[in-house]
């Protein structure tokens, strides 16, 4: 009785086979499908719990997942005036530290500080401010001066631009533009910003910018590669099915023999 029993329980050759070929395959499907399971596992957790960690909050700063989500990324230039940061972020509008200063035509090429106002200098007008930072006056071609301007800067003491090659000595209060024959510019320079105000002004370039719910949703559903990376949690979804169905047949087969 004990042998017929064994008889009946028996695997086929066939059942033997397919049990072969499921194991061989099982392990290979969690092994190749074992990245997306943790990425897909660990951001379903963390967005479950987005409130508590302020994921829509946390702006993200990378510069390379910033240019993949297509944002600009601004080129700062900045110049230092009577202790604070004169910035273009590569718009229409210049900043005194991290506040907005004024509209200023073109790119900003210098800024220089004289004794009762600083000179600022953007392709295609001046501005003079206080030395408390307040704007003055917008001195554009209305006024006669030379653009485009490339630079900024002295020439003996006394203030000159260049522009389109040209050298010219500078009145601002006049509004004179004298061309010099020779001279030598001693252009203002640029310099760093501070790495806090660099990373405030940058935040506000972008806006709102990108947060972390935004970069953990699109890498829990594959779509922060694109058409491909969605495909491929599809494919990782179908893998987990044929791991649940072969897991479970294997499971059954080896009760069946063991009742």
């Amino acid at each position: 009785m004990q042998k017929t029993h064994r008889t009946l329980n028996k695997p086929s050759a066939f059942s033997r086979k397919l049990r072969t070929f499921l194991w061989r395959w099982h392990r290979r499907v969690g092994l190749t499908c074992l990245v997306v399971f943790l990425s897909v596992s660990v951001t379903g957790v963390l967005l479950n719990h987005t409130s508590e960690l302020a994921l829509g909050k946390q702006k993200v700063s990378s510069e390379w997942l910033l240019t993949h989500y297509g944002f600009n990324l601004p080129t700062i230039t900045s110049y230092p005036i009577r202790g604070h940061w004169l910035s273009d972020l590569g718009g229409d509008y210049l900043y005194l530290d991290s506040e907005q200063l004024a509209y200023c035509q073109g790119r900003l090429v210098g800024a220089v500080t004289l004794e009762q106002f600083s000179v600022v200098a953007c392709e295609r007008e001046l501005l003079l401010l206080t030395p408390e930072g307040e704007l003055v006056e917008h001195i554009g071609a209305v006024y006669g001066v030379p653009s485009p301007i490339d630079a900024l800067g002295l020439c003996a003491e006394q203030l000159c631009l260049r522009a389109s090659g040209a050298l010219y000595l500078a009145d601002v209060q006049q509004l004179q533009w004298r061309e010099l024959d020779e001279g030598v510019l001693v252009p203002s320079e640029s310099d760093e910003l501070p790495e806090a105000l660099e990373g405030s002004l940058r935040e506000h370039a972008l806006g709102s910018g990108l947060d972390m719910e935004r970069v953990l949703l699109d890498l829990h559903s594959g779509r922060i590669f694109g058409v491909y990376g969605v495909w491929l949690v599809d494919l990782a979804a179908l893998g987990l099915i044929l791991l649940v169905l072969s897991g479970f047949w294997m499971w059954y087969q080896q009760a069946r023999r063991r009742a």
